[in-house]
């Protein structure tokens, strides 16, 4: 019984440890990305604060310069971490951080559109590597599934703005006609410093979402 005693509390304590060392961690980890959105508006916005909505989410208010935004934030998820379990489940699945970008616009879309952005591979064997040189790759066209029995000029001026953009980062679009009437998901290090994409990020979106309302004219 004593051993089972030392050995439980032994336990409560790693637990314990690890759930300190993983707080500290992630409100360092939010100060950090906090100061990657601030840098990636390069004097276009601002931070307005920061309030943790999850144990591993939390939402930045945004002030922008932009007429094409209203009431603009950003939500970033980062992967939980609370628990030795939960670190383990992450890596075994892979999971990424992310960020995702809201906003009003001054001129909601009339449509609703949500766009999934998947990258598939075909090869003749398993055993052959995806990396192999003599692999040569196309680009396909976009496919898009709607529930409308008629095309939308506004949805077709949209798909040709994602696609002459570089929305290659982008995990997920949508326009929407309630609030938040645009939303953009990426990978979280596409902000970090050492990132190309972090410095015509915020000007993308700002593409997207102006032929949502430009579409209406």
């Amino acid at each position: 019984m004593a051993a089972l005693g030392i050995f439980l509390i032994a336990v409560a304590t790693l637990f314990l440890a690890w759930y300190s060392i993983s707080a500290r961690r992630k409100h360092r980890k939010a100060r950090e990305v906090v100061r990657w959105i601030q840098s990636a508006l390069g004097g276009r916005g601002q931070v307005t604060g920061i309030s943790w909505t999850g144990p591993a989410k939390f939402r930045v208010p945004l002030r922008l310069a932009s007429g094409v935004f209203q009431h603009a934030w950003v939500v970033v998820e980062l992967l939980p971490q609370q628990t030795p379990v939960q670190w383990l489940f992450n890596k075994a699945r892979n999971r990424h951080e992310s960020l995702t970008f809201q906003a009003d616009l001054d001129f909601p879309p009339a449509f609703s559109l949500h766009v999934h952005n998947f990258r598939w591979i075909a090869r003749s064997s398993r055993r052959t590597p995806a990396n192999h040189a003599g692999w040569k790759f196309e680009c396909l066209q976009p496919m898009i599934i709607s529930t409308r029995p008629d095309s939308q000029k506004e949805i077709a001026c949209a798909m040709a703005s994602l696609t002459r953009a570089d929305g290659s980062e982008f995990v997920n679009v949508s326009f929407q006609r309630r609030s938040p009437n645009f939303s953009a998901t990426v990978p979280l290090e596409s902000l970090s410093p050492g990132s190309p994409l972090r410095v015509y990020m915020l000007d993308a979106m700002r593409e997207l979402a102006g032929s949502a309302s430009a579409s209406l004219f």
